[in-house]
């Protein structure tokens, strides 16, 4: 039987995603359950690729097609909760949560029962958008929430999940036009959500086994210390703002790579909600910032005047507290206009 181009692809589709569903479940780390949720996603996928192929081979498809969406409603609580997870180091699931998986349940038992509900094809799309929405807007707020938390984002950084939203995020908007209007093929035969599927599900299968062994994620209680006060007050809280200063100058903290709000608050024996207070609304920085800023005066002062002759800018870079050579270079010339090179350059 021969399969024409639209259907190779998809066929690749269904058989990647299966097998990559099988090698999460089978893969031994600490986030295993992070995995569960990639992998159920991915073996939805198959299973609905594996659904539209068998038109082949099903006489009676018209009936048999009823059952394609409920596929769509299992999408969206997948994908979020996969992002909660991935996210937050401590996330508890709860009972409530399983409310979720009720419109993936009532379609699945309308279609066993010959409803039919499928014919209202809005409301996955309504589904699905409203979960891409709440998945975007927490990767959102969790960006703000590690700026305030955390001095480095090098091992807590979700980029890679934001342009898989993205590409996500295409699919559903183009499928959403080939369903009401005209199907788009950038290659002739083939449509442009298989493509796009295909492309999708080998960077999330990538990222997500790769990710979760070196992603630490952050806690739920930390989600607490992003403020949204706002007040215009000059230079509140001028005790603690000198303690931070005194201890600054005789410890220098920031020259620990992986240091955080919580461990900094440890140090200044201080309440980890007042530190952020302090930082945010007195010195107008958020945590990161504020820790990046001594860094590169501390690095600019090294450079300036080296312990030795022959130090490098490597050296100097893991002294002040980066591991990074991009963010370094990144910040550096953000704080000062110049690289590292071009300001040392400059010195002599």
């Amino acid at each position: 039987m021969q399969f024409n181009p639209n259907e190779i692809v998809q066929l690749f589709v269904s058989v990647q995603s299966l097998l990559f569903a099988v090698i999460l479940l089978t893969d031994k780390n600490k986030k295993r359950r992070v995995n569960y949720f990639l992998a159920a996603f991915l073996l939805m996928l198959a299973l609905q690729m594996a659904f539209i192929l068998s038109e082949k081979w099903v006489q009676d498809y018209s009936s048999f097609a009823s059952y394609l969406c409920i596929f769509g409603f299992a999408y969206g609580p997948l994908l979020y909760f996969y992002t909660l997870n991935l996210s937050f180091n401590d996330f508890k699931q709860r009972k409530a949560h399983l409310l979720h998986a009720l419109p993936f349940l009532i379609m699945l038992l309308s279609g066993l029962l010959g409803f039919g509900l499928c014919n209202y094809g809005s409301l996955l799309y309504v589904s699905l958008i409203a979960y891409v929405s709440l998945s975007v807007r927490h990767i959102l707020s969790y960006r703000k929430l590690v700026k305030n938390t955390h001095s480095t984002i090098d091992r807590i950084n979700l980029s890679w999940l934001q342009w898989t939203m993205i590409i996500f995020t295409v699919i559903l908007l183009t499928d959403i036009y080939t369903h009401f209007y005209n199907e788009l093929e950038p290659i002739p035969g083939v449509s442009i959500v298989s493509i796009s599927l295909l492309i999708l599900i080998n960077g999330m299968f990538y990222k997500g086994l790769k990710q979760p062994q070196v992603f630490e994620g952050i806690s739920q209680m930390e989600s607490t210390l992003v403020l949204t006060d706002t007040s215009s007050e000059e230079n509140p809280f001028p005790e603690e703002a000198k303690r931070i200063k005194d201890y600054f100058k005789g410890h220098q903290p920031y020259t620990d790579a992986d240091l955080t709000l919580a461990q900094l608050a440890t140090k200044l024996d201080m309440p980890s909600r007042r530190l952020s207070e302090v930082i945010n609304r007195h010195f107008r920085q958020n945590f990161m910032d504020f820790i990046n800023s001594h860094r590169i005066e501390y690095a600019t002062e090294r450079l300036r005047n080296p312990l030795d002759p022959k130090e490098t800018i490597m050296e100097v870079m893991y002294d002040v507290g980066f591991n990074s050579k991009s963010s370094f270079n990144t910040i550096f010339k953000q704080k000062t206009g110049k690289t590292p090179s071009e300001y040392k350059r400059s010195i002599r």
